[in-house]
């Protein structure tokens, strides 16, 4: 690549990080706030808003629309909505089981996957950079706020928040192959 097309890239890069990161700034606190509505839980709005500029950044292409802010509430109703829609169907499913009389087999079954999905999950959050993975585990597995954890870290709330995007969007590769069979547990089992 010629030195000036390394040039032009690099400047329509950071031109992109400077918008994404105004964009999340501008709207990250009133889209959690929109979703907490919608799912009724924090936690749930706060990894809805997270996969949803992760789409964004993804997606370069939403970065140049005119009416992003228009696009981001869409993105984030749509993926609530989505949201309530797959526990509808992981309660409806469960009262089925339930009045089959067949919840052993599945039990079983559960119980298996489960470890051997947590024997993955384990090793994929391991291999974390150190500082990812602690501020991962404070938020999934201590049930620690982002700002809970960037006051113990001494870390600026932003900082916490783009670790815990770096370890989502890593999880989401090394655990790629098992994605449908979390999925399904987690449609079947809170």
């Amino acid at each position: 690549m010629s030195y000036l097309k390394s040039h032009i890239f690099s400047v329509s890069i950071s031109r992109n990080i400077d918008l994404f990161e105004s964009l999340f700034n501008t709207y990250y606190a009133g889209l959690v706030a929109y979703a907490t509505r919608l799912v009724g839980n924090v936690n749930t709005a706060e990894d809805i808003v997270c996969d949803v500029f992760t789409l964004v950044w993804e997606k370069q292409e939403i970065l140049q629309m005119e009416n992003q802010k228009a696009y981001l509430f869409t993105a984030v109703r749509n993926q609530s909505l989505n949201y309530l829609a797959q526990l509808k169907v992981r309660d409806e499913y469960r009262e089925y089981i339930v009045q089959k009389g067949d919840v052993t087999g599945l039990l079983t079954w559960e119980y298996y996957v489960k470890s051997e999905l947590k024997e993955h999950i384990e090793r994929a959050v391991h291999n974390l950079p150190a500082q990812c993975q602690k501020i991962f585990i404070m938020n999934r597995f201590e049930n620690k706020s982002v700002a809970e954890i960037a006051n113990e870290m001494q870390l600026s709330t932003r900082t916490v928040e783009k670790q815990i995007g770096i370890a989502l969007k890593k999880l989401r590769v090394d655990l790629a192959d098992y994605l449908s069979v979390a999925y399904l547990i987690y449609l079947l089992y809170p």
